[in-house]
């Protein structure tokens, strides 16, 4: 069953924000108040994490494999014997000596980040499987946040949402 996303993207498109709502769930609000139609319970909630939680965990899956073999490394002790993509291709044309260290920095932030992120969605996912049956749970401003963000990849990434 798809989720109901489409007069909450309408309504974020047109420049809404998702907030907490006082009766717990969420909502968009725009310059006039709450736009009527996009109160997300806490059930829908739910489907939102999964569904972007499960299409996070492939695509992190895939990139983990791709990314190491596209960046590749250096050979036989920081020398072209043996390197190995872009870092070899890079190598073997003498634009770089060894393995730059914004390299290793970057694909550091970048697994960091993602990692807090991953934290970030358990936390929400633990938050409401706590919740009983039919009841609505109050969230905060940075969890909205991070519901309009996730709205809107699933919805971009998910046509038939």
């Amino acid at each position: 069953m798809p989720i109901p996303l489409i007069p909450v993207v309408a309504a974020l498109a047109a420049g809404g924000t998702l907030v907490p709502h006082a009766a717990g769930g969420m909502i968009v609000t725009a310059a006039t108040g709450y736009v009527a139609g996009t109160y997300l319970s806490t059930a829908a909630i739910a489907s939102i994490i999964a569904t972007a939680t499960t299409t996070l965990g492939v695509g992190a899956a895939a990139l983990t494999g791709v990314l190491g073999s596209l960046i590749g490394g250096a050979g036989i002790f920081g020398t072209t014997i043996g390197a190995t993509g872009l870092t070899g291709v890079l190598m073997s044309a003498g634009i770089i000596s060894s393995t730059p260290i914004a390299l290793p920095v970057g694909i550091l932030a970048t697994f960091v980040g993602g990692a807090y992120i991953w934290y970030t969605l358990l936390k929400l996912d633990r938050k409401l499987r706590k919740a009983k049956s039919g009841q609505e749970v109050v969230f905060t401003e940075f969890e909205a946040k991070i519901l309009e963000f996730l709205v809107k990849w699933v919805a971009k990434n998910n046509p038939e949402v």
